[in-house]
């Protein structure tokens, strides 16, 4: 059963080309961006951007990191 559950995992991880709809851009973005957009804003002192702050990006970035075992 926990075979399964890993496959499943497997199968649901986000992709870096993956897109969705970005409620603080407004548009569609791919994964990889919004990853890189974290990161710059985070490496470059930027706390004021929208993408630090960003809720969906954080809930993202968490959905992609479990995917990845």
């Amino acid at each position: 059963m926990a075979a399964n559950s890993a496959e499943a995992r497997k199968r649901k991880a986000l992709e870096l080309d993956h897109e969705f709809y970005c409620r603080s851009r407004r548009k569609e973005v791919q994964v990889g961006k919004c990853l890189d957009d974290y990161l710059d804003s985070n490496a470059l002192g930027k706390r004021r951007s929208a993408c630090w702050r960003c809720m969906q990006g954080k809930l993202l970035r968490k959905e992609f990191s479990e995917g990845q075992d």
